[in-house]
């Protein structure tokens, strides 16, 4: 799959003109205006200069634009081990045109981290620092614009695990996320569109090395495991099929061969047990430390004031977000107070005493979905939602701080 234009959904951009209106401050909720001023103005290098792989951007979502220097870095470092996730930081510029915004990615530093297997990969706290200083070697007048790893032979899409970390660690409207495939040889982006975490509809090509393109993989759009249950679609679901005419019958078997297959799987569910789970439970706690170390410096301008104590904090949705009504909104964060008997969210219209439950939640959770809040029988404008910890007796704990942001419904 060396030549892109052997995909038929594939175009030059000069021959088809972009959505208008995809990333303005008014019509994209997730672009605080304060954030938008900080973009500079530049033209972007779409006609003639770059390749669009799969489809144009869809409403509020950033235009990607990824060299190809960018591409040979990252197809590299990925089939370097494919027995195992590798990741690393997407490196460029963000910037405004008219009223869209493009992140230009022009190149990818590999991160070297200890703690990565066949399904998981994590950047701990020398990790971030490697890449911090090889950043500053390397491309000082870059930024870092987002972060990739691949999926080798898992396909592409962005786990629960892949959620907690952007949404930590990469909060601004640019910063975008890409999953590779390098046994299948797919690849997808992924990021902030409306205020959440959601696969792109495509990205472009910048030609800067030859004039025609050389992406190494088909570009896909997949989806977002929010909660890690999510069915993939169907051209990645894989199983077996068993015709009827040779269906086993349950009475034909001899007992004592069920007794022996029942043995069989108590042996193997303490194999997994030991070989597998225990040491996957290790790698959740060591990925959860280490994105709560990353998300204090990320949130510094967003949630975390709104939310002092890392115990209770709320990550997602950003405080000051807007979404049209009938949306449901996903919080993610963290809910985790040593006395707390139960933790709450609650919500009331801004500048109303009144607090509504919203969602109870009776167990720890630990960078993962605190709840989900439909707003399909609310009315448009400025709601408040808090997330606080009580006792058996509804009453919230002595010395704990509430967590609280400020959303914003849109006819």
């Amino acid at each position: 799959m060396n030549s892109a234009s052997t995909y038929s959904e594939q175009t030059r951009p000069g021959q088809q003109e972009p959505t208008a209106g995809a990333s303005s401050p008014q019509n994209n909720p997730h672009l605080a205006q304060a954030e938008w001023q900080t973009l500079p103005w530049q033209q972007p290098p779409l006609a003639d200069k770059c390749w669009l792989h799969r489809e144009q951007p869809v409403t509020n979502q950033p235009y990607v634009i990824i060299s190809q220097t960018a591409l040979q870095q990252i197809d590299a470092h990925g089939r370097s081990n494919l027995r195992t996730e590798l990741g690393g930081a997407l490196l460029g510029k963000a910037y405004r045109h008219e009223d869209k915004m493009f992140v230009e990615i022009r190149a990818a530093l590999p991160a070297v981290s200890p703690d990565h297997g066949p399904i998981h990969f994590t950047f701990d706290a020398d990790t971030w620092t490697q890449l911090q200083r090889d950043q500053a070697a390397h491309y000082p007048d870059l930024d870092m614009v987002g972060w990739f790893h691949t999926h080798p032979a898992l396909g592409v899409f962005y786990s629960s695990d892949d959620v907690v970390v952007h949404a930590a660690a990469f909060t601004l409207p640019w910063h975008v996320g890409l999953v590779v495939d390098p046994v299948s040889k797919e690849v997808g982006f992924f990021g902030w569109i409306n205020g959440q975490l959601a696969p792109f509809s495509g990205c472009y090509e910048l030609l800067d090395q030859f004039a025609d393109t050389m992406m190494p993989w088909r570009v896909v759009r997949t989806a977002v495991w929010y909660d890690g249950s999510h069915e993939p679609e169907t051209e990645h679901t894989a199983g077996v099929y068993v015709p009827g005419s040779s269906a086993l019958s349950v009475s034909a078997i001899n007992p004592r061969l069920s007794l022996l297959v029942g043995a069989f799987g108590i042996l193997l569910s303490l194999i997994l047990l030991i070989g597998w789970v225990i040491p996957m439970s290790l790698q959740v706690g060591q990925l959860q430390n280490v994105v709560l170390t990353m998300s204090n410096p990320a949130l510094a301008a967003s949630n975390t004031a709104a939310c002092p104590d890392y115990r209770l904090r709320i990550l997602s949705p950003l405080t000051g977000t807007s979404y049209p009504v009938g949306d449901k909104i996903s919080l993610l964060g963290t809910a985790n107070h040593p006395d707390a008997a139960r933790y709450q969210l609650e919500i009331r219209p801004a500048g109303t005493d009144n607090w509504a439950l919203l969602h109870t939640k009776r167990w720890d959770a630990s960078l993962g979905q605190l709840g989900q809040w439909n707003t399909a029988s609310y009315q448009p404008g400025s709601y408040e939602l808090r997330l606080k910890a009580v006792d058996r007796n509804n009453v919230r704990l002595a010395g704990s701080e509430v967590c609280q942001i400020s959303l914003e419904l849109r006819p």
